[in-house]
């Protein structure tokens, strides 16, 4: 008896991180202070693995299937297919501690929906009806959604949206995936497409099938409960007649007892939520089947767990950190041999911590770069770099076909430009495509993050070349934002903006995605040569809309205030008759102007200052000069105060025993007051 055995077989990533995360609640390793003496729930199976399960519920999990079962302030495990927005909210209302194992991969479906969705497209899931994944998708959706399940659906769906987005759960079958996007792609315009099953589900199934074709007898192990699993039987059946569901190795024992010849080839496979336990028990129950008997079967129980997992050039496999030093990083693979990854594969990663991930032995992904036997036994090489680089590569070309934004990390300043990483993917953006305006200094860049549009992607050169914009994105985000403005624009409206620019005649400032003029006369209630004076580049300050040109695309903006004005109320503060005290701040040869408060500046003809005629004011005042004065005039709209100092103490010149002649009124001489305004002097 011959075994095929897939090596993609058992506990996916995702399947993993959760029992690895639900196994640390029940040995306190995970949250332990956080968790404390909560009751411990399942809401709904946590993966398809009913022993896993049932193992889960022994050790103290109570499994529920609404939230309505669960009480308040439990510690809440949430399954691997994720939930809806409602369901979690659901929980935070119970002051649950809610911890989250859903797939990274069906979290990224839902990062995808809530953007189409926001962005008013209507959403098409490929999937399974009623599928605890799907009903998940689909609360994120508004109602704005539908599942298609088969080509036939996809060709009697009726297009009535101006804009559609496609997904599909993870899990669903590559060749149904096909079928329907094929299908929805002739038959709808203006549709956004994003292949969200999962790497790990797509390898399976194509190992699966390539093992079904070659196999006499096909078993796949798993629960008839697992989408997944379910899969791979279809796809298996498709190659194998003899092809059997394993749910555990009760139902070995029809299929030996039908008869299995003795050169026959059995293909095993395994779905994302079967314990490697489980299938090592059923290879055993395969192999020690007499007649044929242990001896006669070319691959044992004992010989899976030593090749698990299949080390081989070229292999993806998982192993386990367990030291470094100052060159490589030691893994174990699970073979007699260490494994070795230069260490300055980490060195670029600057969120993994070494030190932390060798102490607590962190399962990674690696590939096999070479396998050679030396004097000093098998050395074999691996690379982390190769894995990230090869899963974020994928995902940057799916960024760049379908538009979609990613969140980088800046790691290097180059020339005229910036490099940035997505998970080993180094990309390229210039300096003209980090802001909306110039970009001075590139080294403030160095460690941020931030999202951004990937507008190259060229795998076809020697060396993958990506390119990205932050600008492209902001433009996008700005242009979103400009439409709303101008739909809600009126006059008085009132913005917090952002100054873009300053010229001679004023400033240009941002209110939420488009520019406004705030001119120069309308900074300040002071005469001003530049708008530098009172605004900086980059500031945030408050204005309102003065006047807009929506053919033109032109807003006047106002930024001084009305009660700021120091002539506002200017009667009430200075009633004609009363006393004032100022400071003589500006001489000329009409009068002097005398500042009464902060900004308010008043004129004393030169008739008014003393009994006896002046040939000037400096005759007799000085600049700085502290006087005393009646109001005579108010004028609000001309912005003019006239006083009068010798109404209340003249200020005489020192020889005026000697003048007789009496001094000029204002009355008497006009012409000689200035027509502009002490404030514009």
């Amino acid at each position: 008896m011959r075994f095929l055995i897939a090596k993609s077989s058992g506990f996916c990533f995702g399947v993993d991180h959760a029992v690895k995360k639900a196994y640390g609640l029940v040995d306190g390793s995970e949250d332990a202070k956080a968790v404390g003496e909560r009751a411990r729930y399942m809401l709904g199976p946590l993966i398809h693995n009913e022993e896993v399960v049932g193992d889960l519920t022994r050790q103290g999990f109570t499994l529920v299937d609404r939230v309505e079962d669960v009480p308040e302030g439990a510690c809440v495990l949430v399954r691997t297919h994720g939930i809806s927005p409602a369901t979690r909210r659901a929980l935070e209302g119970k002051e649950a501690y809610v911890v989250d194992c859903t797939c990274p991969f069906v979290t990224r479906i839902h990062t995808i929906v809530r953007k189409a969705i926001d962005r008013g497209d209507f959403v098409l899931i490929a999937g399974a009806k009623g599928h605890p994944e799907v009903e998940g998708i689909l609360g994120e959706c508004e109602g704005r959604c539908t599942v298609i399940s088969t080509a036939e659906e996809a060709e009697s769906y009726v297009p009535t949206e101006t804009s559609y987005a496609l997904v599909a759960q993870t899990t669903f079958a590559t060749s149904k995936w096909r079928e329907i996007r094929q299908v929805l792609e002739n038959r709808i315009a203006n549709l956004a497409i994003s292949d969200t099953i999962c790497l790990t589900t797509e390898d399976r199934q194509e190992e699966a099938r390539i093992i079904a074709s070659q196999a006499d007898v096909m078993l796949v192990i798993g629960s008839r409960n697992s989408s997944n699993t379910m899969k791979l039987l279809e796809v298996c059946r498709n190659g194998c007649d003899a092809t059997y569901l394993i749910e555990n190795t009760g139902d070995v024992e029809p299929i030996l007892k039908a008869g299995v010849p003795r050169e026959a080839t059995v293909g095993i496979t395994a779905g994302a939520s079967t314990s490697e336990r489980k299938i090592g028990e059923v290879i055993r129950t395969m192999s020690e089947h007499e007649p044929m008997g242990q001896e006669h079967a070319d691959v044992s129980f004992t010989d899976f767990i030593d090749n698990i997992p299949e080390i081989h050039r070229g292999a993806t496999i998982k192993g386990v950190i367990i030291r470094f030093d100052n060159e490589s990083v030691y893994v174990d693979v699970r073979d007699k041999s260490e494994g070795k990854i230069p260490k300055h594969e980490f060195d670029g990663d600057p969120d993994f911590d070494l030190a932390v991930a060798a102490k607590e032995h962190l399962e990674i992904d690696v590939y096999v770069r070479s396998i050679r036997n030396t004097e000093m036994g098998k050395e074999i090489l691996l690379s982390k770099a190769r894995v990230d680089f090869g899963k974020y590569k994928a995902l940057v070309e799916e960024a760049y076909r379908d538009k979609l934004p990613i969140k980088v990390k800046v790691v290097n300043v180059v020339k005229d430009g910036i490099i940035a990483t997505y998970g080993g993917v180094d990309i390229y953006i210039h300096r003209t495509q980090l802001e909306m305006g110039p970009v001075d200094n590139l080294e403030e860049y160095k460690g941020r993050e931030f999202d951004i549009l990937v507008t190259q992607y060229d795998p076809d050169r020697k060396r993958l070349r990506v390119s990205g914009s932050r600008r492209a994105l902001l433009n996008t985000e700005r242009k979103a934002k400009a439409d709303e403005v101008w739909s809600t624009l009126e006059r008085g409206n009132t913005y917090r903006g952002v100054v873009r620019s300053l010229t001679d005649f004023g400033a240009f400032v941002d209110i939420g995605g488009v520019d406004g003029l705030v001119h120069v006369s309308e900074l300040s209630w002071k005469r001003i040569r530049h708008p530098s004076e009172v605004v900086k580049v980059g500031e945030e300050i408050d204005v309102y809309v003065k006047d807009f040109d929506p053919e033109k695309k032109r807003i006047s903006l106002g930024f001084k205030r009305t009660e700021e004005d120091p002539y506002h109320g200017l009667e009430e503060r200075f009633p004609v008759g009363s006393i004032v005290h100022g400071k003589v701040v500006r001489l000329f040869p009409f009068g002097a102007f005398v500042e009464i408060a902060p900004g308010v500046d008043a004129l004393c003809h030169i008739s008014q200052i003393s009994n006896y005629r002046l040939t000037k004011p400096g005759d007799v005042l000085n600049e700085g000069m502290e006087v005393d004065a009646r109001v005579l005039d108010v004028n609000p709209e001309a912005r003019r105060i006239s006083i009068s100092i010798k109404d209340v103490e003249p200020v005489d010149p020192p020889n005026a025993g000697e003048l007789v002649e009496e001094p000029k009124t204002a009355e008497e001489t006009p012409e000689e007051i200035p027509e502009e305004t002490p404030s514009e002097s």
